[in-house]
């Protein structure tokens, strides 16, 4: 006989289980019948003795398959489960012998073994069984009209019955192939139903937006990774995940009662309370049939506006090279007829009067450097670059551009292998422009122009930060919303475009530039990379002392 690995069976285990416990429940009501005498007439009437000692042995036989079954798991091989089914239709064949042959009831139950072998066993298999269940009462019968000249009527009587059994089998073969096709239709259908869901969490979870699915009752249904990681922790403790209410993000609610107002309005920009990276949040209804579901887009705001700046950008490209030809000449004229009267000899109010001219044709030179260099940024070339060494080469072009006398640049080398996305040479002129910033602002407080570089992580999204800090006063509450801005300084000679640019340049790379303040004594301007940044040891990362203002 074949495993039943190498055969189609089309039951399941916990069909095998209920046939096993129906053997076992029938052997022992037949036996407890018989020895209480409750059915004398039909059990065991002709021969008690055989129809106790079968019962009892048949008792015995299916408490000892029960430990084999279990052992296979219920799935034994076809040997086993032929011979199982063997074992009861000739102890149902022995009991009915011993209750009167076909004239009592017992016969019946050899269908329900009949049934068994078609849904447990192949089909010769299952027919074969038919024909041994019904050789029994259809031999007897012949016997004893051969030899005993008994009624005919015994013979039509078992050969009717062979016939029922025959039917029976066939039947059942008939059904369980059905059964079976239905079955390898239902699970076909279920593994392309699961690939398919498969492929759907797969795609929802590499997607660059954030993915939110929520009831009428704000749980959430559904989300992705990039919606858990964008949208930070809840009250620092854990990302938010299925089945979580966004009750417990209350600004969150805030934003979906404000676009249920007024759908069609673009939210303001979102900034989670444990993340410094700014969020686009977006709405869509999901209208099913009996319910009303809502899906929440979550983007990386930097993605936008780095898109926007790249139009931006274009437009102020045309622009500027109009103002460069309109400005810069008249101005070179100025300039140059400044410097000849400077080389004249002049009376000392009219030179001074000169000196002005010169000094503010200078300003306006920059300021127009300044305007070109910003309307002239290329596209960046992002690659994974080595944050460290980066800032070894800003430190080192601020010391050979002899700006500041003996500047002191410190850089944390805890952290040398830190990488992240990034223009190289857009970094060092974001680097150099923030350590020129810290240089001069430490040089009108102490005198001595100091600048400090530190490394650290962003615990929820593993994104590597840079922190600079200096030794100045620090930004004036009423000035810190306004430092980014394009034109916006608080020193004479400067033209406010340093800090708006090194913005820029960090958008356009997806990044952050940002200030922070913690107080009088500790202040600095911090750029978050983004994905794939290396993440920093966690013990270099906790370890080390800060500066402060």
């Amino acid at each position: 006989m074949q495993q039943s690995s190498l055969h189609n069976h089309s039951y399941s285990p916990r069909l095998l289980r209920l046939y096993a416990g129906y053997r076992l429940f029938l052997s022992s009501l037949l036996l407890w019948l018989v020895q209480f005498e409750f059915a004398p007439t039909y059990l065991g009437s002709d021969n008690p003795s055989l129809f106790s000692l079968t019962a009892a042995v048949y008792i015995a036989v299916n408490l000892a398959s029960l430990p084999v079954f279990y052992l296979k798991r219920w799935q034994p091989s076809e040997t086993a489960l032929f011979a199982m089914l063997l074992i009861d239709i000739i102890a149902i064949n022995l009991m009915m012998v011993a209750s009167g042959g076909l004239a009592g009831s017992v016969g019946y139950l050899l269908m329900v073994n009949v049934a068994a072998s078609a849904t447990f066993l192949r089909t010769h298999l299952a027919l074969s069984m038919a024909a041994i269940a019904s050789f029994f009462p259809v031999s007897v019968s012949l016997s004893g009209f051969i030899l005993n000249g008994t009624d005919e009527s015994g013979v039509v009587r078992s050969g009717i019955f062979g016939i029922l059994l025959f039917a029976t089998a066939l039947i059942f073969i008939f059904l369980t192939k059905r059964l079976t096709i239905v079955q390898e239709l239902a699970k076909s259908e279920s593994l392309i139903a699961a690939r398919l869901q498969h492929l759907n969490d797969l795609v929802i979870n590499k997607m660059l937006t954030g993915i939110v699915v929520f009831d009428s009752d704000l749980r959430i249904e559904q989300l992705n990774e990039r919606a858990s990681l964008l949208l930070g922790s809840i009250d620092g403790q854990k990302l938010l995940a299925r089945y979580d209410s966004l009750k417990q993000m209350p600004t969150l609610i805030n934003y979906y009662r404000d676009w249920k107002a007024n759908p069609h309005r673009q939210l303001p920009t979102y900034l989670s309370p444990s993340s410094d990276i700014p969020l686009q949040i977006s709405f869509s209804e999901i209208i099913g049939d009996n319910d009303l579901d809502t899906i929440m887009f979550v983007e990386d705001a930097r993605t936008l506006s780095q898109y926007a700046q790249q139009l931006k950008n274009r437009s102020l490209g045309q622009l500027t090279s109009s103002i460069a030809h309109e400005v810069r000449n008249p101005l070179g004229a100025i300039s140059h007829a400044a410097q000849l009267l400077n080389e004249s000899q002049l009376p000392l109010q009219e030179q001074q009067l000169v000196d002005v001219v010169l000094r503010h044709s200078s300003r306006v030179d920059n300021l127009v450097q300044d305007i070109l260099q910003l309307s002239r940024q290329k596209t960046p070339e992002i690659e994974i670059t080595n944050i460290y060494e980066n800032c070894l080469l800003s430190k080192t072009h601020l010391e050979e551009s002899k700006q500041f006398n003996n500047p002191s640049i410190e850089i944390d080398s805890s952290a040398k292998s830190v990488c992240a996305p990034f223009d190289s040479s857009q970094l060092q002129q974001v680097l150099t422009n923030l350590l020129g910033n810290a240089l001069r602002h430490s040089k009108l407080e102490t005198g001595k122009p100091w600048a400090g570089i530190e490394f650290d992580y962003q615990q929820d999204m593993d994104l590597a930060m840079l922190k600079i800090y200096d030794h100045g006063p620090g930004v004036a509450s009423e000035n810190r919303n306004k430092i980014f801005e394009p034109f916006f300084t608080t020193e004479n000679q400067g033209t406010g475009l340093g800090l708006y640019i090194a913005r820029e340049l960090c958008e356009i790379n997806f990044a952050t530039l940002s200030y922070v303040y913690r107080g009088p004594t500790e202040s600095y301007f911090q750029i978050v990379f983004s994905d794939p940044a290396k993440q920093l040891p966690r013990n270099a990362a906790n370890g080390k002392n800060r500066s402060n203002h």
